[in-house]
């Protein structure tokens, strides 16, 4: 399907009073391209600046639901016409909206933004403001997709990476919005404005203690995360070459980020898992040490409107089989459903999450029905979920450490009178007997 930009001039119509009343349909003039504008087609309705001085940008979505014929204007957007404007009562070419997402003050997508842009500096409305109805090259439609999708959103961790690179790159010297610049590639790599960009890595000067130049104090604790996971501060030195390897895991040296999902690679992932599940734990467990080995536990990501990460379907296949396919927060009482295949359905959540630089690792992973995997991310209780399956996890791992002690003392390994509080002790993590009553895992 085609995309378009469809332009409003304030002066004319109170576009931001109209939108405001969340119209479930609504018409919009077409001036030009009336035969090739077709349903399914994509909108992004522009607000030009007009005598008031508003901010000219995207400051909406809307998809194509009727063709553009003659038709009267809707009646529930006549009041916000301007007093003597004729377009509001004659009946003119119109298609017909489905308004998708209005966006916020710190969503719209400013003019300043596009005219600084590598891309979307020759967008057909920068070079002739005098329209109504603009066709998007697939260039523009992409790059507009991929700043729709991330524009007002705060950085996360992966992103903040990028933008540590970037200022690495520019250490010292200039930095340069122009295209090929360090900020502008790391812009078309995340989806996010050159100014966004130029703003985080004056972010990062002012937490450089190496640098005196002035920086910008208005950075995230994410900045402040990523930071000290690369600066050395004993060595006053930044791991440069351990970000440059970070930097290429998540997002590589390919294409700019566009507008997709990642459903059909999760659909992949599942088919794969359930494939393997048919093997017993011990079978996956030696399967993922020899895939850990070959390609780490930090998976790669490719570009998207959502970070798309290449997650194994061994390690997928490990949670469910270890948890019997049931859900490992404790005390779940959610009903569950049993799959075609004669399976509880279950999920498999990262407990760190891998954009925030967890690892794809059975460590880290965890067996929840659906409603907890949601509630994981986005309830009120997601941080006592998390916490309660960091201690499911580091049982496991207690209980790991028993058999290998007690491997190694049936070997005459272990000097005597070694004990295995004494001897769990030294590997520096308290042992299940000396945990709190109230964190045990039920």
């Amino acid at each position: 399907m085609a995309a378009w930009i469809f332009q409003g001039n304030p002066d004319e119509f109170d576009i931001d009073g109209y939108l405001a009343t969340a119209p479930a349909q609504f018409s919009w003039l077409v001036t030009r391209y009336a035969k090739k504008i077709v349903i399914g087609d994509r909108v992004y309705c522009w607000r030009n600046q007009g005598r008031h001085k508003a901010v000219a940008g995207v400051i909406a979505e809307a998809e194509v639901i009727g063709p553009a014929e003659v038709r009267d204007e809707s009646a529930d957007a006549l009041a916000f016409w301007r007093p003597g404007t004729s377009e509001a009562t004659s009946r003119r070419p119109r298609a017909l909206l489905r308004l998708v997402r209005v966006a916020g003050v710190r969503e719209v997508i400013r003019l300043k933004w596009c005219e600084d842009d590598p891309i979307l500096r020759d967008l057909p409305n920068i070079r002739m403001a005098a329209g109504t109805n603009y066709a998007l090259s697939n260039a523009h439609a992409d790059r507009l997709a991929a700043l729709w999708s991330r524009t007002g959103h705060d950085w996360t961790r992966d992103e903040c990476v990028a933008g540590l690179w970037a200022y690495a790159q520019t250490y010292r010297g200039p930095v340069s919005h122009l295209p090929g610049a360090p900020v502008a590639t790391v812009a078309l790599l995340l989806g996010r404005a050159v100014s966004s960009v130029y703003n985080k890595v004056m972010n990062f000067r002012h937490l450089d203690p190496r640098d005196s130049r002035e920086g910008m104090s208005g950075g995230g604790d994410a900045d402040a995360l990523v930071w000290g996971e690369f600066y050395e501060a004993t060595l006053n030195r930044l791991r440069v070459e351990e970000l440059d390897a970070e930097f290429v895991r998540l997002w590589g040296r390919a294409e700019p980020a566009r507008g997709s999902d990642a459903s059909s690679e999760e659909e992949t992932l599942d088919q794969e898992a359930r494939t393997l599940e048919g093997e017993d734990l011990a079978s996956l467990l030696a399967r993922h040490r020899r895939e850990a080995a070959a390609r780490g536990r930090r998976p790669q990501a490719s570009r998207a409107t959502s970070r798309v990460y290449e997650r194994s379907p061994v390690v997928v296949a490990i949670a469910r089989v270890r948890a019997s396919h049931r859900c490992e927060v404790p005390g779940c009482e959610h009903p569950v459903f049993v799959c075609d295949d004669g399976r509880n359905y279950s999920e498999v959540h990262h407990i760190v999450p891998l954009g925030e630089g967890g690892e794809d690792d059975p460590a880290n992973v965890a067996c929840v029905c659906p409603a907890h995997h949601r509630e994981a991310h986005v309830g009120v209780k997601a941080k006592d979920i998390s916490e309660a399956l960091k201690v499911l996890r580091a049982a496991d791992a207690r209980e790991v450490d028993r058999a290998t002690y007690n491997r190694a003392s049936a070997g005459g390994k272990l000097p005597a009178g070694a004990c295995w509080q004494r001897w769990h002790a030294d590997q520096g993590v308290a042992t299940r007997a000396t945990q709190p009553a109230t964190q045990r895992p039920t």
